[in-house]
């Protein structure tokens, strides 16, 4: 009997949000563990889009609630699949910043909040509904600048195409080809 195929995976840690954009609220304060759900989940969407939707066998986001004293941390944590994941990640194209979509959706979901905290103080009506109130989240990828989104795609394709030709100078050197 053969045993199910199973997929070794590399983890990252990439944090809550891009490394160069500062904490938005600080940890201890009562809407902490809400707006670090929302920029995690924010940040996972982002590097769906910067890393070109990759497979999830290749490679995922997933984010990760940590329990703290002060109530859960959250994590986006890259699952890099041995071979064409590594070739697929680069950590040195994780975003620094945020871009105008997740700005956009991040918003929204900012808003989203305000929204439902004026309706528990009795401040709007309780049968207020926002625009675009159907998720938890409008999908703002229709913002993105298609050059942007064309540059990211070349930057994925750029680095299979190089994992692949490096495999191929490999594959010559074991065989004793020239290179």
């Amino acid at each position: 009997m053969s045993s199910p195929c199973s997929t070794r995976y590399r983890e990252v840690s990439l944090g809550t949000r891009p490394k160069r954009e500062c904490e938005f609220i600080p940890p201890g304060d009562p809407q902490y563990g809400e707006i670090a759900r929302l920029d995690a989940f924010t940040f996972k969407r982002y590097l769906d889009r910067v890393f070109w939707h990759p497979r999830s066998e290749v490679l995922r986001f997933e984010v990760r609630a940590v329990p703290s004293p002060t109530g859960s941390v959250y994590d986006v944590v890259a699952l890099v699949a041995a071979g064409e994941g590594e070739a697929w990640f680069s950590e040195a194209a994780v975003p620094a910043r945020w871009d105008y979509v997740a700005i956009s959706e991040t918003s929204h979901g900012l808003s989203k909040m305000q929204a439902t905290k004026l309706k528990e103080e009795g401040k709007l009506p309780p049968d207020y509904k926002a625009f675009g109130d159907d998720g938890p989240v409008l999908d703002h990828s229709n913002l993105e600048n298609p050059e942007e989104v064309d540059l990211r795609r070349w930057d994925v394709i750029n680095r299979l195409r190089e994992a692949s030709r490096s495999g191929v100078r490999q594959a010559k050197r074991r065989s004793g080809a020239c290179p």
